[in-house]
């Protein structure tokens, strides 16, 4: 586990407590063109292999903050984070003040993920 205040840590219990996959926060990352930052240079962080770069992992952190305040955005329902082009979608839309569709976690009987 990465050291209790560190950037890496933040990350991980963000994912965590709105059930990311690793690998979805990974594919957004990549689309927003933070270099550095692929589903196995995450893993390897958050099981304290080797901890991410200052710079890259200043730019996922901000990364996730808005992904989190977009989720607070909608609560009490929660968003499904489990589709990382979706959720990267959202945030281009969410950015340029546009209307876009959402998907709800939990309230479909495929866990919220469209058909």
């Amino acid at each position: 586990m990465p050291a209790k205040f560190s950037t890496d840590q933040k990350l991980l219990d963000g994912l965590t407590a709105r059930a990311m996959p690793v690998d979805q926060f990974s594919i957004v990352a990549a689309k927003e063109g933070i270099r550095g930052a692929s589903k196995t240079v995450l893993n390897e962080s958050f099981r304290d292999v080797r901890p991410l770069k200052n710079d890259v992992a200043e730019k996922l952190l901000a990364l996730w903050q808005e992904i989190d305040a977009m989720c607070r955005e909608f609560e009490p329902f929660a968003l499904s984070l489990k589709d990382g082009a979706q959720v990267h979608g959202w945030l281009v839309a969410r950015r340029a003040g546009k209307v876009f569709h959402i998907v709800i976690d939990g309230l479909s009987p495929n866990g919220g993920l469209d058909e």
